[in-house]
């Protein structure tokens, strides 16, 4: 092999030194065309730049002739004309001069100007004098009408009957009720329907007396309530008027109850009764049916002092509640044991109806504004006499002015007229003497003559070399393209040469590498060699036998490696003492793998799962959060009508989906903040309260043919009752929504209901025959006590 690569290495030598001969030369023959073609190509460019000059020159020449031209025919009809300009400019000179010498020297009237000017600085002085006495009297007629102003409205306040039944509101509680009633009336565009309130405005009372039946007889929250007919109104006063503590009722037609006809008997005569308390005051109908329904004054009657003495007969008529001069009487029977109790309290005087007013004030209030009127309309009087006298200064001082300005004209005119005279001499003298001053027109034709025959000379000079240079740039060009198409061929030539020097080069560098490799590898061996050769020597000399032994082993380093494997594996398998190890280790390594593929799959199967677990979250969690923010919407504004303020909250646990819930957080007092709703911070009452709002949110979001509420009323405080189920009715009685069942052993009085809902009394046994013959209708509360009402 080392002979090979010496014999290859001395092979390529020789060639690549014989191929470099040609291409040195081919290089130089390059070089030398090359050199030529940069001579030819300075020629070409300053060919180019000679007949850019001579061009120009051309074009200038061609201009200059062109110019020459006209002034020669600018000269002939110039000539035509110049003796008529000289004559004409001589007779126009003449006649200005005569006409300046006709003019009229004007002098000014200098006494008449200075009269003008003192009468026009004595008449300023006065118009200033007068705006500043006009400027003076109207800021004291402002303020003066201020003072009228405030005096008014004070007056207006005390006088309106409106404005005391709100004072007394606010004197009973109602501190913020003139804010409240001022955001009412200025936004009643807001509104779909009418807005009433608050209640004491709207009843009118003509009996003082009535007026403290009423006033005692109605809760006091009502007095200062706004009624609505129309829920998204009741919905816009709670958010606006919650600050003012302001409670809002709302009244829909569809639940209108009206009292009935006042029908006094013999026997109610007889005994001293009168009227009935809602016959004796005048209100709405919104009004009036809202006082009905909340404090039940159709069911309310008035007597005399007769009906004082014989209260204990008034009962008997089926009256529960009389209204006598002295005292209020009060009757009540139970439900469950059928007995009669009565209260009776004394009668106390109107505080909301019976406003009285200072008199003493409200006249001095209108003497102080009757004055102020007198001192505004004579400072009004005197404004507009000093009005007419600077109006008249003004006429007279515009009058002098005029004629003033009316000389000046004159004056400056007459000096405009004499300059303008003087100017046309002047410029006429000047146009004369600049046409006399023009040169001999044969003289200047004759010089641009010879002007014109030189032109043409030196142009035609020109086009010549022009010619010249185009001829020697046609050469240039031809000895240019015969070169550069030399060198192409050369280039050609002188790649195709250098890629097979490199190529052969390639070939040296490869075989010579190879040849040191090998020679090293050689010297290598030749040392192993020597090596063994001492080790066996050392272990035993070379014998005949071994030396024919020696000759029958491999002679190459392949041969002599496959026996060596062979022979490892014949030891290796005489090391075996088990014959099943082999087996057994096969079979864990196939058990190995197999359950690393298992342990791969399932891995996959793994992050499978949470991506359908992230992607089914990403669909569900947005609907439910939108879900429980509905939810809060409707609780939290339901729960502003109940108590403070409430909220739903959804309780994220990450992908512990097993613990999400619903967090109900609420405040019952203002002082507090928001808390978890359980047993260890709200009370029994509280809970219920709250319970009962979060089904009544409910009510609208979710599909389900019935609701059924046990014993939600039960620890309830009775206003929080009554407010708990107005918001039930309201909701169950919606279209679209669940029949709702509230089970309960006893609801309040005088609770409203609307058409939608029904009254069921489960009674059974012997003794009540004649209550569950009255109740098998199933109609509402209030037709069942009109039905007793009948019987009595």
């Amino acid at each position: 092999m080392r002979r090979k690569f010496s014999r290859r290495k001395w092979m390529m030598q020789p060639r690549s030194g014989k191929m470099q001969k040609p291409l040195s030369r081919l290089k130089k023959e390059k070089t030398t065309i090359t050199s030529s073609m940069k001579k030819i190509t300075n020629q070409i460019n300053q060919n180019t730049n000679k007949r850019r000059e001579v061009t120009d020159d051309e074009i200038q020449l061609s201009a200059r002739l062109k110019t020459t031209l006209d002034d020669i025919e600018y000269l002939k009809r110039h000539e035509k004309n110049l003796q008529q300009k000289i004559s004409k400019a001589k007779e126009g000179l003449a006649a200005a001069e005569r006409e300046f010498q006709d003019l009229q020297p004007y002098e000014p009237p200098r006494d008449e100007m200075t009269q003008l000017t003192n009468d026009i600085g004595h008449k300023i002085c006065g118009i200033n004098d007068l705006k500043l006495k006009r400027k003076e009297k109207e800021w004291q007629l402002s303020q003066e009408r201020e003072n009228l102003r405030k005096c008014s409205d004070r007056l207006m306040q005390m006088e309106s009957k409106n404005n005391k039944l709100l004072q007394a509101l606010q004197r009973a509680g109602a501190e913020r009720i003139n804010e409240a009633y001022s955001w009412v009336q200025n936004n009643k565009n807001m509104f779909r329907g009418e807005v009433y309130g608050p209640v004491l405005l709207e009843v009118n009372v003509q009996s003082k007396t009535h007026a403290g039946y009423l006033e005692s007889h109605v809760p006091n929250y009502i007095w200062r309530s706004f009624i609505t007919q129309n829920a998204s109104d009741r919905d816009l006063l709670v958010r606006q008027l919650k600050q003012y503590g302001t409670p809002i009722l709302n009244y829909t037609g569809a639940n209108s109850i009206m009292g009935e006809p006042l029908n006094i008997t013999p026997e109610m005569k007889q005994l001293g009764i009168t009227s009935r308390l809602d016959q004796e005051f005048d209100a709405p109908p919104a009004v009036k049916n809202v006082l009905i329904t909340q404090a039940s004054v159709d069911q309310s009657y008035i007597g005399t002092n007769q009906a004082d003495q014989s209260a204990d007969d008034v009962v008997k008529l089926g009256i529960n509640d009389l209204w006598t001069p002295r005292n209020h009487y009060r009757w009540t029977r139970s439900r469950y044991g059928g007995y009669l109790s009565a209260n009776v309290d004394s009668i106390y005087p109107s505080r909301l109806f019976m406003c009285d007013v200072n008199v003493s004030d409200i006249e001095m209030l209108r003497s102080e504004k009757d004055e102020h009127t007198r001192n505004v309309e004579g400072m009004e009087e005197a404004l507009k006499e000093l009005q007419k006298e600077q109006r008249k200064l003004e006429d007279e001082e515009a009058e002098f002015r005029k004629k003033k300005e009316a000389i000046t004209d004159r004056v400056r005119l007459e000096k405009k007229k004499r300059e303008d005279i003087q100017r046309r001499i002047d410029l006429k003298r000047r146009t004369l003497e600049d046409i006399s001053k023009e040169e001999d027109v044969e003289s200047s034709t004759r010089k641009l003559t010879d002007k014109l025959a030189k032109l043409n000379d030196d142009r035609f000079r020109a086009l010549l070399k022009l010619k010249n240079l185009l001829v020697e740039a046609v050469a240039l060009k031809w000895s240019y393209t015969e070169k550069n198409m030399a060198s192409i061929e050369l280039d050609t030539k002188i790649w195709e040469m250098e890629k097979d020097v490199k190529k052969h080069e390639k070939d040296v560098l490869s075989a010579s590498r190879d040849y040191e490799n090998c020679k090293r590898i050689t010297q290598e061996h030749k040392q192993l060699v020597l090596k063994a050769k001492q080790h066996a020597e050392s272990v035993s000399m070379i014998t005949d036998n071994l030396a024919k032994e020696f000759e029958k082993m491999p002679t190459t380093i392949e041969e002599l490696e496959l026996a060596i494997q062979d022979t490892e594996s014949e030891a290796n398998s005489m090391l075996f003492l088990n014959q099943n190890v082999l087996q057994e280790y096969q079979n864990r390594q196939r058990e190995i793998e197999s359950i690393s593929t298992k342990l791969e799959d399932d891995k996959a199967e793994c992050e499978r799962c949470c991506s359908e677990i992230e992607t089914t979250k990403g669909k569900w969690l947005p609907t439910l959060r939108s879900l429980v923010l509905k939810i809060n919407d409707t609780f939290s504004r339901n729960f502003q009508e109940m108590a403070v303020a409430g909220e739903v909250s959804l309780d994220e646990h990450g992908l512990d989906f097993s613990q999400y819930g619903i967090l109900i957080k609420v405040k019952f007092r203002q002082t507090g903040e928001l808390q978890v709703l359980s047993a260890h911070h709200q009370s029994g009452g509280e809970r219920s309260v709250s319970t009962i709002l979060y089904l009544v949110s409910l009510q609208d979001l979710t599909n389900c043919p019935f609701r059924v509420v046990d014993e939600i009323n039960q620890g309830m405080d009775p206003v929080n009752e009554r407010k708990m189920f107005q918001q039930l009715v309201r909701a169950a009685s919606q279209l679209n929504t669940p029949q709702c069942f509230l089970l309960t052993p006893k609801l309040l009085p005088d609770l409203e209901y609307s058409d939608a809902c029904s009254i069921l009394n489960i009674m059974n046994g012997p003794w009540i025959e004649k209550p569950a013959h009255a109740w098998r209708a199933g109609d509402s509360w209030r037709t069942v006590i009109g039905l007793g009402l009948a019987g009595n």
